[in-house]
């Protein structure tokens, strides 16, 4: 990343002031306030506590289970933008100890229910991200361009009104079509509901920090659902919140400090966005939408949407992350289907619904979804099926650092590409 920044300064592509831009941006510090809360629910134990209390209460079927850890993952999700720590970090592991009680293993044995469990814990994380405008961390960074580039305010409440019902019915939905096409032979699991009973009073009594970060997330989600009313940005509500969790200890500053994921994202998406702005100010943003508007002639206004929509989604494959794909492609995109006539909001947020969507499609489009395949608790059949699962993990993590660079290079051809 500082490469990239170092390129775009010392080639006078953009001024020192504009290439440190992206590190003032509020929505920066957003993701970053709720890595604080999302480190609360892990210290803590209460993301288990959810997941278990779930489980003990719906895992008497599979498709029970499926349930309750997609309900864990929906209760955590507007505290957790970061998916690796939601889903890899606390419902997957749950989901493997409940297939080793099961006896259903990598191999042969994955058809009693692991295959089940693991691709519903795959598909469940962008639908639960979709809902919530701090429940996948590239979904500020959507906020954040289509304010600076196509003048519309999304708001946290905005965004959750408007994704809560198809969302929810995907949620519904989907571990209903799972169960018909992997159909786990293990149909009635009162094995894992009394695994989560017992793993529930192992735990014990919630501990203080337990209530300190559960009061920290019932605030949050006040303050962020009616900032429209009271005039109090979802920034300074996360800052607010950070505060809280800071000075009652619920979170210390030395984790935070080892939370190599919250500092990462600090960096990556501040150079993200003054990238993004800066491809928007040279003019970038407007020649390719009139590019990929040429390309629409003749569509009208929602099939001008649908097609770009489509497009957008299955794009995917040529990006490493949600992250790159949302800061290339999110802005040229929603541009040309508001130029076509699509409802500009519509549009707005629906392109961010599809950010999150786009990477269930694929095995290693997100952090998570390493972790499952390198398990190998299923074999999985799209790109690469021939290369071995940890080579796939290592391109994962090579493709990303190179994204700077690549916003980087289309910066410096800007001036050319619009002239």
């Amino acid at each position: 990343m500082l490469i990239a920044l170092c390129v775009v300064i010392f080639s006078n592509t953009l001024t020192e002031a504009k290439a440190l831009s992206g590190f003032a941006s509020g929505t920066v510090w957003l993701i970053f306030c709720a890595y604080v809360l999302s480190l609360g629910f892990v210290t803590s134990g209460l993301g288990k506590r959810i997941a278990y209390k779930m489980l003990s209460l719906f895992g008497g079927s599979s498709l029970g289970i499926a349930y309750s850890l997609g309900v864990s993952d929906l209760i955590m999700a507007p505290a957790m933008p970061s998916v690796t720590a939601r889903s890899g970090g606390i419902i997957f592991p749950i989901a493997r100890s409940i297939n080793d009680v099961l006896g259903s293993a990598p191999g042969a044995t994955g058809k009693r229910i692991g295959d089940f469990l693991t691709m519903v814990c795959f598909q469940f994380t962008p639908i639960t991200g979709a809902i919530f405008l701090t429940g996948m961390a590239a979904n500020p960074l959507v906020a954040s361009l289509a304010k600076s580039t196509l003048g519309l305010e999304i708001t946290w409440g905005g965004w959750f009104i408007s994704a809560v019902v198809p969302a929810m019915v995907c949620f519904c939905l989907m571990p209903l079509l799972v169960y018909k096409l992997l159909d786990p032979e293990l149909k009635h699991t009162p094995e894992a509901k009394a695994m989560g009973k017992q793993s529930l009073s192992e735990l014990g009594d919630m501990s203080s920090n337990e209530k300190k970060v559960a009061v920290g997330f019932v605030l949050a989600l006040l303050g962020w659902g009616t900032s429209l009313i009271t005039g109090i940005s979802a920034t300074s509500v996360g800052l607010g919140l950070a505060a809280y969790l800071f000075a009652t200890g619920a979170v210390s500053w030395k984790s935070l400090l080892n939370d190599h994921a919250a500092w990462d994202t600090v960096i990556w998406f501040s150079v993200i966005i003054s990238l993004a702005t800066g491809l928007a100010d040279l003019g970038f943003i407007k020649w390719m939408t009139v590019k990929l508007g040429s390309g629409i002639q003749g569509f009208g206004a929602m099939e001008a949407f649908i097609v770009l929509g489509v497009l957008y989604i299955y794009v995917h494959y040529l990006f490493a992350t949600a992250t790159g794909h949302v800061a290339a492609l999110y802005a040229p995109f929603a541009a040309t289907a508001i130029a076509a006539g699509a409802p500009p909001m519509m549009v707005a947020i629906c392109f961010g619904i599809f950010s999150n969507l786009m990477w269930g499609e694929h095995r290693v489009r997100w952090w998570t979804r390493p972790y499952l395949f390198c398990a190998r608790l299923f074999r999985a059949t799209t790109v690469l099926p021939n290369q071995p699962v940890r080579g796939d993990l290592q391109r994962h993590y090579h493709f990303r650092g190179w994204h700077a660079l690549v916003e980087a290079a289309g910066l410096l051809l800007s001036h050319s590409a619009v002239a």
